[in-house]
């Protein structure tokens, strides 16, 4: 049993220690040396250079080292007859709620305008709304929605969460179908992205969903940067419809240097910074599926090729 491994920031002896927790034989390769590639059985990999998949002819079952897939989906000759099984890690979860309430807050409290008293040497607070009456819209339902939708709740905040597909979370409203989505977009204070990329997500926030949210709303992007219309956004900041935008991915990354969110005074700019995978937690799940793909079973979470996630 061998296993290839591609990751250009990972620590090796984290996974093989792991590995050997459950009990896994068998080699861990690498692109540097990957031996003969009909040997591998398992591919567990983070950005893979484009085309190697293919070339592995034993593959049955592919890890993402992170919640998304695209990184390996976008590859135009990925075999996409081998199952993908995307990281559900704890931590990571817990780290994006964490992001995402952080920029809730950030927000909400308008703690950007303290940044420009600082700088005008001002002792002046201001009043912000209760919690209570600040109303969030979650898109995406996923684990880490979920997760994200209970823990604003937990503080207070009006929140109601949208899916495509009916979802139920203890204390919070949640929302489904194309209908419903009109009516998270208008009562979203602060709306939160966190949908997958797909051919119905691509470019969906676009002016149309800029114009129908409430006047001086904010918007975090914690999802896909091409499920915005970049220059819909930025005009919509300018002219004061979003009052603000808390960006940690997008289209091209790393983001040039040239591009205009950098400099843009509403805009907040995270390098995909948001949920970073927490090597020893990823590695533990990694290898638990790993084992139960040995011993018979069928690893989970395995990606809906059909939905992209």
């Amino acid at each position: 049993m061998t296993i290839f491994f591609h990751w250009s920031e990972a620590t090796p002896d984290i996974w093989r220690n792991a590995l050997t927790a459950e009990n896994i034989p068998g080699d861990l390769r690498f692109v540097e040396d990957p031996g003969a590639l009909s040997d591998i059985n398992y591919a567990v990999v983070w950005a893979p250079p484009q085309g190697l998949l293919r070339q592995f002819e034993n593959l049955k079952y592919i890890f993402s080292i992170g919640a998304g897939v695209t990184h390996i989906t976008l590859d135009p000759d990925y075999p996409s007859e081998v199952p993908i099984v995307r990281l559900q890690d704890r931590l990571l979860v817990q780290d994006m709620s964490c992001h995402i309430i952080h920029w809730v807050l950030h927000f909400h409290r308008y703690y950007a305008r303290y940044r420009q008293y600082q700088g005008e040497k001002k002792w002046l607070r201001h009043r912000y709304p209760e919690n209570s009456s600040r109303r969030i819209s979650v898109l995406g339902l996923g684990q880490t929605g979920q997760d994200a939708c209970i823990r604003l709740s937990d503080l207070g905040f009006n929140v109601t969460g949208w899916a495509r597909s009916e979802k139920t979370i203890p204390g919070v409203r949640t929302l489904a179908s194309n209908d419903a989505f009109d009516t998270v977009v208008r009562e979203a204070d602060i709306l939160v992205n966190l949908l997958p990329l797909t051919p119905e997500t691509t470019d969906l926030l676009d002016a149309g969903v800029f114009n129908r949210m409430p006047r001086g709303s904010f918007l975090i992007n914690v999802a896909r940067g091409s499920t915005v219309v970049d220059a819909d956004l930025l005009s919509a900041l300018d002219c004061g419809q979003i009052e603000a935008a808390a960006l940690d991915v997008f289209r091209e990354e790393p983001l040039p240097a040239d591009d205009p969110y950098w400099s843009h005074p509403a805009v907040s700019v995270t390098p995909h910074a948001a949920a970073p995978t927490n090597e020893g937690s990823a590695a533990e799940f990694i290898a638990g599926q790993i084992r139960i793909a040995m011993d018979g079973g069928r690893p989970a979470p395995i990606v809906d090729l059909a939905r992209g996630y």
